[in-house]
């Protein structure tokens, strides 16, 4: 019988843009990486796709999955700043 220490194993998510050349860069949250989209170009999206983390290792539950863009509330942006 053996007696092993039992690792923490965590469910988590990962974030990256990949640009039109195929390049992928990481990020830590979708409003990260929402936030940096403008800055590699047309044809960049931003994927995503859920994990398995361990002490050493990192193991894909899902695919790749493009996620949409957050929608914009019209609200937010009232041009002439609103002081009327």
């Amino acid at each position: 019988m053996s007696s092993g220490m039992a690792l923490a194993v965590g469910r988590d998510r990962e974030w990256i843009i990949r640009n039109a050349k195929g390049r992928k860069f990481v990020f830590e949250s979708a409003e990260e990486a929402f936030e940096e989209l403008h800055e590699y170009g047309e044809g960049a999206v931003v994927l995503t796709r859920e994990v398995y983390r361990g002490m050493f290792r990192t193991k894909p539950v899902t695919d790749w999955q493009e996620v949409p863009p957050p929608a914009v509330d019209p609200r937010a942006e009232v041009p002439g700043g609103g002081d009327e």
